[in-house]
């Protein structure tokens, strides 16, 4: 690599001989933020390699087909004019973090400028990052404020995505802690339901943000809705097809048929038992999140010839997570 004196790029005011530099020719990151600035400075200097390096396995910008994603890193750089990188939050624990932070840029001379909420996953002593929300412009709003919340997921072959879980029997403080820890880390993951099997709790809770359905778009992710102990009735004979994916089998989608319309009947986290006839895109959440407390995943209820045509995708996904490597 060409020796470079000049100031690092992902603005440390450090040369970055000394600052990104070591992490570019293979030393580790100790933590999710200095990992968050060597990546910023490696799209600025066109090194898709490590970008590929340091991302999660199991993200959803995860491609096998390294030629094109190492093409669509260099594009992007190419034709970015990077200006500058403003680090808005910083959080972590032992083994999740999130980094906001604000990228100044243009793009064909025009404004790119965009903000984002990073949440990075350690695997293996390892930083990878793993997903984020995006917004455009300076949007200081994305920082969150009070505790660190955000939990590790289950990934695909982890044993207790297919455990029965148990019931609950008591909303303790711990299942409320426990529920806002779910809501934050699905709110990071950009996801949109989260059950508690695929955070490491075999317990019969999930959360969902209520999709409201629009014309232009299937859905947009509303209010937070909590269940506990949660039981499904009257599925209609009407059914209808529609992609699936899954924040535990990341990269993967699939095609599932689902009824049109069931009752639900669950507990809210003031004690209250709610009955409700859903439909739409809220009964096809409500019906995935639910069969996690099964132990069942969305690619169960595929045939049995998409299931064989998924098999070597969902066999290397397990692999790559657990080997920790995206390379």
């Amino acid at each position: 690599m060409t020796q470079l004196t000049m100031p690092c790029p992902c603005c440390s005011l450090k040369e970055y001989d000394v600052c990104c530099k070591p992490y570019h020719n293979g030393i580790l990151p100790e933590n999710a933020l200095q990992l968050m600035r060597s990546r910023y400075s490696a799209y600025v200097l066109n090194l898709p390699d490590y970008i590929i390096f340091t991302t999660h396995p199991a993200s959803s910008q995860y491609s096998n087909n390294k030629f094109s994603w190492k093409r669509s890193i260099s594009q992007f750089s190419h034709h970015s004019n990077f200006q500058k990188l403003e680090i808005l939050d910083f959080k972590e624990n032992k083994t999740v973090a999130t980094v906001t932070f604000t990228a100044f840029l243009t793009q064909n001379n025009r404004d790119a400028t965009f903000t984002e909420r990073s949440f990075f996953e350690k695997m293996r002593n390892q930083w990878f990052y793993r997903g984020g929300q995006l917004t455009r412009g300076h949007a200081p709003n994305l920082v969150t404020t009070g505790q660190f919340r955000l939990l590790p997921l289950a990934y695909y072959g982890e044993t207790i995505l297919r455990m029965k879980a148990d019931p609950i029997n008591e909303i303790t403080h711990d299942i409320k802690k426990l529920i806002d820890e779910m809501i934050e880390t699905m709110d990071a993951c950009d996801g949109i339901g989260l059950a508690a099997p695929q955070i490491h709790h075999s317990i019969r809770l999930f959360v969902i943000r209520k999709p409201i359905e629009k014309d232009q778009k299937p859905f947009e992710n509303g209010e937070v809705k909590v269940f506990i102990n949660p039981q499904l009735s009257l599925p209609s004979i009407e059914t209808w097809m529609a992609s699936e994916g899954c924040l535990s089998i990341p990269t993967i989608r699939a095609v599932v048929e689902r009824p049109k319309e069931i009752t639900v009947e669950y507990m809210t986290i003031e004690g209250k038992i709610i009955t409700e006839r859903v439909s739409g895109w809220e009964a096809r959440v409500i019906m995935h999140e639910y069969d996690h407390i099964e132990g069942i995943l969305f690619i169960d209820r595929l045939n049995p010839e998409e299931q064989a045509k998924l098999l070597p995708f969902l066999q290397n996904l397990e692999k790559r997570i657990h080997d920790g490597q995206a390379l």
